[in-house]
């Protein structure tokens, strides 16, 4: 597939028309409506607090459109105007960095928390472009009982928005259309469940991260990295010889996207007092798919380390690993 320069430059037009471009009415959201419009503030502003751990976050050029679903209707945030015109949305309140829309809803799905993103069918909404799609917190309450607040609500929508930002990245989406997943990301989170060998490794892993992250110093946290990529080769080499080099690469690309994505719910979990760092599920392979825990361990490893983040979804998709080797001297 080819994607034109122009493309993104159209893109980046109409989000910026959006947010700062002044419209005749001003269309406010007042009534029982407030405080959806408070929420999407809450996200926009949390967005920029997030900014500050992952430069560029909420950069413009990486924004991604939501659709936020109630059970009745649904708003839009910054769309373009050729979305907005496909779903017959109307605006509804303007200020700066968050245009709302107004829409009838989509789909009758009783359920949204995911990023949406179109390879094939070029005439989708979404060809090529992310979109952020959510439930509004009383939908996700009934769905999910444990997120029963605004600040649990908003970490799970900011790890929806993580996904928009690395799909964002125009060459990495390219990329990713050229070589898309063979494996399902389900099948890839129960690996570890199903295979003995291949959870031991897993553990060993993560628990060499975590005791390079607790590390005091700089020899004793060489020599976990160095213990960590070790046995990463040798499970790797495994993995390739008895369940083939596609699973091996389809499980790099899963904790690249899924490891960001879980370290910007975090840290957003983190300021607005509804996570803790003492929470084991953030970590713990045993409490979600592993290269959830694992990427999201090596996010905060490559802080310690100041790895440039950005560079993840500006290069060639590659292993985090790789990265990591390239911060010492760890043969």
């Amino acid at each position: 597939m080819i994607i034109k320069i122009l493309e993104m430059k159209i893109w980046g037009l109409a989000v910026m028309a959006c947010l700062f471009a002044a419209c005749g009415s001003h269309p406010m959201l007042e009534g029982p409506e407030r405080e959806i419009l408070e929420r999407l503030r809450a996200v926009r502003d949390c967005r920029q607090e997030i900014a500050v751990v992952w430069p560029g976050f909420n950069d413009p050029v990486y924004d991604a459109p939501m659709l936020y679903y109630t059970d009745s209707v649904c708003y839009g945030v910054n769309l373009s105007p050729i979305f907005s015109d496909s779903l017959g949305a109307r605006l509804v309140h303007e200020e700066p960095e968050l245009c709302v829309y107004k829409l009838p809803l989509p789909d009758s799905l009783p359920f949204h928390m995911e990023t949406t993103l179109e390879f094939l069918d070029s005439t989708r909404y979404d060809y090529l472009s992310p979109v952020v799609v959510c439930s509004a917190p009383e939908i996700v309450a009934r769905m999910v009982p444990d997120v029963t607040s605004d600040e649990g609500w908003i970490p799970m929508v900011l790890h929806e928005y993580a996904h928009g930002y690395q799909y964002a990245h125009r060459d990495f989406c390219r990329r990713v259309a050229e070589a898309l997943p063979s494996h399902a990301e389900s099948d890839m989170e129960r690996l570890h469940k199903r295979l003995e060998w291949f959870d031991r490794a897993i553990r060993a892993e993560n628990n060499a991260l975590l005791e390079a992250l607790a590390a005091e110093d700089t020899a004793l946290r060489t020599a976990c990295i160095r213990t960590f990529l070790r046995q990463r080769a040798e499970r790797k080499a495994r993995m390739a010889k008895e369940l083939g080099d596609s699973m091996v690469r389809d499980e790099a690309f899963f904790e690249l996207m899924e490891g960001m994505a879980r370290y910007i719910e975090a840290e957003a979990g983190f300021h607005l007092g509804g996570y803790s760092e003492q929470d084991t599920w953030l970590h713990d392979t045993d409490h979600s798919g592993y290269f959830f825990a694992t990427g999201y361990n090596l996010m905060r490893l490559f802080d310690r380390l100041g790895v440039d983040k950005e560079r993840l979804y500006a290069d060639s998709i590659r292993p985090l690993e790789v990265y990591l080797r390239e911060t010492g001297t760890y043969e």
